[in-house]
């Protein structure tokens, strides 16, 4: 937009600032270097041409100056008679000449006038085609505004682009952008350097004395570059077409080409102007093609950019033309290919930042996805603890203390991740318990748990739900005013009719939010699996230890206690009780095999309340229960078989109504030091029994020594 205003008035100067200059005589000038007053130098090898121009100066004060553009020749050099004017150059500008270069303009000394003889030496590496003219000073002054307001024009419309693409890049973070802004920067290079302004500021005079080989590795780069932000655009990498695809290799090709021109050697030289023109044209070419095919696949301003393109290919080609002196030397024949590339510069940039929405829903898909990571990784950290606490909580608690344990240590995991003083799981028929309520802490009944308790036809109907929800719950009843309370319910998944909740307070209005709910969730799931677990692992124990009938040990079990108490360093003392119920054949044929089974878990219930908690006792088959004594000896043992015998007797079984009288015979056992084995101690044991019931049952009988 910068350079809108400086072509316009460049136009308007133009007419003007062309129409004061004198004839000039072009003299000793081969026929084909000459055409129409301009000089062709064709390119390559160097080529030097020293000519003479004849013309008339007018009479008068008037200032006179030799004027031509500022085509890159690689010197020039101006005198007369009796005077000469310092050698320039294209690439070795004098620093008299300053920054601001428009072109070559040389004073003819004040105050000579009529028929005069100026000899212009010019050698050049490049095709150019120059065109000597002798102008006014006044009409050179309007002629370098013009062209630096056009160079200059070029460069800030390539400067603003640059500033919005590094600005826009740190909030889209599309490298795109910053593609974009190395590309803008190496078109200011590229412009600057086809103005001959590069070479003249500070620093860079040195790498003017490369030559021709400085301007086209400037012009190589920029290719190179320029085409990468296009096929980067053009997102080429998403086309079907292979050959599309294929189009990225292209800009490595260009940078090795442009590495030659670093290369000192003549026969490389010499072909740098054929190489650079080929790089240009391929780049242009290539660009028109990446952008069709985006065209098809719907990339933003595709279609522009094809265009500016094509422009830009057409303005090349008639700078190309104008250097060739196939066609005149003017506004758009000159700069023009400067006015395309700024044009295709704006277009991309236009299109790039159609791109900024779709950045940003990248980017937020991509927030989104690292905040879900981030979450996911949180809640499996806390779910790991969580576990381990539990497994450590579950390890050795009884049957009937797992779910209390179990949902306690889930009310106080809640707490914390929520910060609240108090949560509770409130069920029924979970994991043997009836009335299942459990709090974080340990008081009896919180405020908390007393509202569960009377709202727990609302939470039973949400936990059969089985999905979380939030509730405002007054009374025993749901309620809609905003002032109730409000609780999140989740439910426990447990097997039916069983349900169980957990049930949080919430104070934001808003409620919690769905990821908090799903951490509570995972959170129950976890604990209810780890108290299953844990509750099945005791029931399966039982089942593997205990008699399903009786609830007493099984024989298996029997035999493996009294195998570890004679593998005991520190031998105790130890006896065993064999007890066998009298005439309960006569009791199954009587009343039956279930009196019979009633029978039996009777006289185990007597049995065990008799007993210490570190006894044994166990059906060791049919009617014969086994008991274990560690630590007591022979005397201490006929006490306890004998108390035993009597609380079976004196015991109250009732069958349908009717006394079912029980008694048992009981044979004794001490272990002695010259048992080895718990069988020797057994067969004692069951030989007094034998002894009891022959001597008429009903009765205690010691293993003496005749049994051994």
């Amino acid at each position: 937009m910068l350079a809108i205003p400086s072509v316009s008035a460049a136009f308007d100067q133009l007419g003007d600032a062309d129409a004061q200059g004198l004839p000039v005589h072009v003299e000793n000038m081969q026929a084909d270097a000459l055409d129409h007053g301009r000089l062709k130098f064709a390119g390559g090898p160097a080529q030097a041409r020293r000519v003479h121009l004849d013309v008339n100066l007018p009479v008068g004060d008037q200032r006179w100056m030799l004027w031509f553009a500022r085509d890159p020749v690689d010197m020039v050099k101006v005198s007369g008679k009796g005077w000469a004017l310092p050698e320039t150059g294209f690439f070795r500008p004098t620093p008299s000449e300053g920054l601001l270069l428009a072109g070559y303009g040389f004073a003819l000394p004040h105050g000579v006038s009529g028929p005069q003889r100026l000899t212009l030496e010019l050698a050049s590496s490049m095709r150019t085609a120059p065109e000597p003219r002798v102008l006014r000073e006044q009409d050179v002054l309007r002629y370098a505004g013009r062209e630096l307001a056009l160079a200059y024009g070029v460069y800030a419309a390539l400067l603003t682009l640059l500033i919005a693409a590094l600005a826009l890049y740190p909030a889209v973070r599309d490298s795109l952008f910053l593609l974009f802004s190395l590309y803008t920067a190496s078109a200011l290079v590229f412009m600057a350097s086809s103005n001959g302004h590069l070479f003249a500021m500070p620093g860079m005079r040195a790498f003017g004395g490369l030559g021709a080989a400085a301007y086209w590795l400037v012009l190589q780069v920029f290719s190179a570059i320029a085409l990468s932000v296009v096929l980067n655009f053009a997102d080429v990498r998403n086309s079907q077409s292979p050959w599309v695809r294929r189009l990225e290799k292209l800009p490595i090709l260009i940078w090795g080409l442009a590495l030659l021109s670093l290369i000192p050697i003549p026969a490389i030289s010499d072909f740098l102007q054929v190489i650079g023109t080929l790089v240009w044209v391929a780049a242009i070419a290539a660009s028109i093609v990446a952008m069709m095919d985006g065209l098809r696949r719907g990339i933003p301003m595709a279609l522009a950019t094809v265009a500016a393109l094509f422009a830009l290919m057409v303005a090349s080609s008639a700078h190309e033309a104008m250097q060739r002196a196939w066609i005149a030397d003017g506004v758009l024949s000159r700069h023009g290919y400067q006015f395309a590339l700024v044009l295709v510069s704006v277009i991309l940039f236009v299109g790039a930042s159609s791109r900024i929405g779709m950045v940003r829903k990248r980017l937020a898909v991509e927030s989104s996805a690292r905040r879900d990571s981030e979450d996911r990784l949180r809640l499996e950290r806390m779910r790991t603890g969580f576990v381990q606490s539990m497994q450590d909580e579950l390890r050795a608690a009884p049957a009937d203390e797992i779910a209390t344990r179990a949902f306690r240590l889930l009310c106080r995991q809640v707490c914390d991740l929520l910060g609240l003083d108090d949560a509770l799981v409130l069920g029924h028929g979970t994991l043997g318990q009836e009335l299942l309520l459990v709090q974080a802490g340990n008081h009896q009944v919180s405020p908390l748990a007393q509202s569960a308790l009377v709202a727990r036809g609302v939470i039973r109907m949400h936990a059969q739900n089985r999905e979380p929800v939030h509730v405002r719950i007054e009374g025993a009843r749901i309620s809609n005013d905003p002032s109730a309370p409000q609780y999140a319910i989740v439910p426990i998944r447990t097997a039916s009719p069983a349900w169980a909740a957990l049930m949080v307070p919430v104070q934001a209005a808003q409620g919690l939010g769905k990821g908090v709910l799903n951490e509570l969730v995972e959170l129950a799931r976890v604990a209810v699996a780890h108290a299953e677990e844990a509750y099945a692992a005791i029931q399966l124990r039982k089942t593997a230890e205990y008699d399903a009938l009786t609830g007493s040990l099984n024989r298996r079990s029997l035999d493996q206690a009294l195998a570890r108490e004679f593998k005991a360093r520190d031998a105790q003392a130890l006896s065993v009780l064999f007890i066998d119920i009298d005439w309960f054949k006569r009791i199954n044929d009587e009343h039956g095999h279930a009196c019979g089974d009633h029978c039996l878990r009777s006289v185990a219930a007597t049995l065990r309340a008799e007993l210490r908690p570190n006894d044994a006792l166990g059906r060791y088959g049919g009617e014969e229960f086994l008991v274990l004594l560690p630590g007591h000896d022979a005397a201490a043992s006929r006490v306890i078989a004998e108390r035993l015998r009597q609380q079976v007797e004196q015991a109250v079984i009732e069958w349908q109504g009717g006394r079912v009288p029980l008694t048992i015979s009981v044979g004794m056992a001490a272990r002695r030091d010259s048992d080895r084995d718990a069988p020797t101690l057994l067969d004692r044991a069951d030989k007094a029994l034998y002894a009891a019931k022959h001597e008429g049952r009903n009765r205690v009988c010691v293993a003496p020594a005749a049994f051994v």
